[in-house]
């Protein structure tokens, strides 16, 4: 899941502007000439993130290495936005000593196929016959896959259960709609407590009901951009209408602020990646259960997800080969359940889901994940190159003035259109 701010955004978009020279504007994998032919002692492969999983990460790459006989992994794990972990990437490969492979999420996932650094992993991929196919059709581009897949987090209804009980709710019935959320929202803010966040601090939310009404942000396919729409003004006004009734709290800084207010109990409902399950139920302080995502009001329940997964981006074929297997070690059985039992995400390896030994306890003891994982998804769609990080920013300008009641949502939509249009003229 990505945590922009906009200063990290308008970096990356000048790094990938840089780095997309020197790449000579090339998307397509073209070996290194000069590739060793000597056995591959280790690979190094960069994460950020590390609050985001980033033990269950090295816990995986420990146990490879402990039966790896070469290819051992240097893992480099910081605290790094995704966003900063491909802009760093992206200047170190520029300068000629890049990682072997970088971890990334579907907002950055596309920055390093435009700035010609991914290398395909279709073959790296081909005896992974079991993964699941809906999940790997939404992070093929141009017919290849580019990256080698951790998990899928979708986003998720997030609600403390308490407070549902103390504002005379039953925790048991979680809302579904839109308006729904909202009715419960205000039911919890007037005991005293906030109420929930339907907006998140990207559009990650948003593509969600977007999808639900019919409707997205972007076309790849056309390149035709679709924000100025009723979808859009639709759902702009439903968050403007929770935060001028004290339903929805406004949070300039949301990541921190939503996400300590949730985990500490002190904020009834929040819709956020799935993922995030560990760091907001380590606080202790919240009964915590997930749902689905509520419909956008008229519409159907869909979900965003977003992959987490690894950029192999070395040109040295043996050291594609050696990261290849390195990788292929997130994809086992034993890995895919201890993920999936450590974020609540969707298996990618859909046999895990029903075997006695793997997930089937797990989701027995957790009904609210399983209908999670059986949500109607959509990927999270990013803007070309450096298009989507100066959108993104531009997204959540546009969204705090909505929330703030400085503009409507039909103009917010209309603005978000004609300004986002611009940037993309300008690429």
């Amino acid at each position: 899941m990505s945590r922009f701010s906009p200063s990290r955004t308008l970096a990356l978009a000048a790094s990938l502007a840089g780095i997309t020279l020197l790449a000579g504007c090339s998307a397509a994998a073209t070996p290194d000439a000069s590739a060793s032919t000597t056995p591959v002692a280790d690979v190094t492969i960069v994460s950020g993130q590390s609050a985001q999983n980033g033990d269950l990460l090295r816990g995986i790459f420990d146990r490879y290495n402990a039966s790896a006989s070469t290819a051992k992994v240097t893992l480099n794990l910081t605290a790094d936005s995704d966003v900063d972990t491909a802009q760093k990437a992206l200047v170190d490969i520029a300068a000629g000593h890049g990682p072997d492979a970088v971890r990334v999420t579907n907002a950055t996932y596309q920055t390093l196929i435009d700035a010609g650094v991914a290398q395909p992993a279709d073959a790296c991929l081909a005896a992974e016959s079991g993964l699941n196919k809906d999940l790997i059709s939404g992070i093929t581009v141009n017919k290849h896959v580019y990256q080698v897949p951790w998990y899928v987090t979708p986003n998720a209804l997030f609600y403390n259960a308490k407070l549902f009980t103390q504002a005379g709710l039953d925790p048991n019935t979680p809302p579904t709609t839109l308006a729904e959320f909202h009715a419960a929202a205000k039911a919890i803010a007037a005991t005293g407590a906030a109420g929930g966040t339907a907006y998140f601090g990207n559009d990650f939310n948003f593509q969600s009901y977007l999808a639900s009404l019919g409707s997205q942000v972007y076309t790849p396919a056309s390149k035709k951009l679709t924000v100025d729409t009723p979808a859009a003004a639709s759902v702009f006004d439903t968050f403007a209408a929770m935060a001028k009734d004290g339903s929805s709290p406004v949070y300039t800084n949301f990541f921190a602020d939503a996400n300590e207010a949730f985990a500490s109990g002190k904020l009834g409902m929040i819709v956020t990646s799935a993922s995030g399950y560990p760091a907001l139920k380590a606080n202790g302080n919240a009964d915590i259960r997930i749902a689905p995502v509520p419909a956008a009001d008229g519409g159907k329940a869909v979900a965003t997800t977003s992959t987490n997964g690894f950029v192999i981006t070395t040109k040295d074929p043996s050291r594609q080969k050696a990261v290849c297997t390195a990788l292929r070690s997130l994809l086992t059985p034993e890995s895919v359940t201890e993920t999936v039992t450590k974020t609540a995400t969707i298996p990618l390896l859909t046999s895990t889901i029903t075997d006695p030994k793997q997930l089937a306890p797990v989701y027995a003891a957790n009904p609210g994940w399983a209908a999670v994982r059986d949500q109607k998804t959509v990927p999270w769609i990013s803007l070309p190159g450096t298009a989507n990080a100066e959108y993104s920013k531009l997204y959540t300008d546009t969204q705090l003035k909505v929330l703030r009641g400085d503009q409507d949502g039909k103009a917010a939509a209309k603005d978000l259109q004609t300004q986002t249009e611009q940037i993309l003229a300008a690429r």
